[in-house]
């Protein structure tokens, strides 16, 4: 048991080490304020909120499939409460071991705030514009009465994105080579 229980400390170790890098790596490794009240009690009882989060889910996870009225249903539905739950917890459980290193190191001053176009910024808004945009596709298609899948659905926006990112980076690109002509045509004349 105690060789058990080491193991999972040396676990939750690197996996706060991969959070941290991630963190960094998305440019919000120098966390400017502490955070929210709420957080912070959220985070520091992961049991507790993880089950409060995972019972709804998966009672209604368990209303979509008929859990209700079939035993072997409502016991997938309880195991799938049991996975949120554990799952919820484990991130919970990071944010607070996050936030505790935050508050051992520091938080950051405001000169090193990320920039506007930083990658972390980025890469949630291309996240959020895919996610939207994938559920208005399926419900129009839904709503024409052609059934298409979830990942169909997803595919299809992420390719669309796909394009609309590589012709705004070529029109971009093709803008500033004309400024930077531009610019040479001033300074030579």
């Amino acid at each position: 048991m105690k060789r058990m229980l080491q193991v999972l400390e040396k676990a939750e170790i690197l996996l706060l080490r991969a959070v941290l890098k991630a963190d960094r790596y998305l440019g919000m490794g120098a966390r400017h304020r502490p955070p929210a009240p709420i957080s912070v009690r959220v985070a520091s009882r992961p049991l507790r909120s993880a089950a409060v989060l995972a019972v709804p889910l998966a009672a209604l996870g368990g209303m979509t499939f008929g859990a209700f009225t079939d035993g072997t249903r409502f016991l997938q539905a309880v195991l799938l409460g049991a996975g949120l739950m554990l799952f919820f917890a484990l991130c919970l459980r990071m944010e607070r071991l996050t936030q505790l290193h935050y508050e051992r190191v520091g938080y950051g001053p405001a000169a090193h705030r990320p920039r506007p176009g930083s990658l972390g910024r980025n890469l949630a808004r291309l996240c959020t514009c895919w996610g939207v945009l994938s559920v208005i596709f399926w419900i129009g298609e839904r709503a024409k009465g052609t059934p298409i899948s979830w990942l169909l659905s997803g595919v299809f926006m992420g390719l669309l994105i796909l394009g609309a990112t590589v012709v705004g980076y070529l029109v971009e690109r093709k803008g500033s080579g004309r400024a930077r002509r531009a610019a040479r045509a001033r300074i030579e004349s």
